[in-house]
């Protein structure tokens, strides 16, 4: 299995939890701006190659919800961009300790 397909997914998984936090607490910092309208973040799923072991990735887009920011709802956002980016980060972790003990059994 290649490195280069779990890398890919968990940065970009980084960047999409990343966009999540910062449109959160934005609209948290707005929340008594008078007029503003929340964001949310859309995010997909990108697939690269044609073949199965293709990178996988995520997009995350910023879009307007056209409603009032809900402080609530806001940190149950954040707290879950959290989560997500530590879990992330946990890839990363992993995958940088197989990496390494892969190279510890070769040399």
């Amino acid at each position: 299995m290649a490195l280069t397909p779990v890398l890919t997914s968990a940065t970009s998984g980084l960047r999409a939890a990343s966009t999540r936090a910062a449109s959160a607490a934005e609209n948290i910092v707005n929340i008594n701006t008078p007029g503003y309208e929340a964001t949310t973040v859309a995010q997909r799923s990108l697939t690269s190659g044609t073949n199965p072991g293709g990178a996988n990735a995520v997009d995350a887009q910023v879009i307007g919800s056209g409603l009032a920011p809900d402080l609530g709802q806001e940190f149950a956002r954040l707290i879950e961009a959290e989560n997500v980016y530590r879990a992330n980060a946990e890839v990363l972790s992993t995958a940088s300790e197989l990496s390494r003990e892969t190279l510890n059994t070769f040399a």
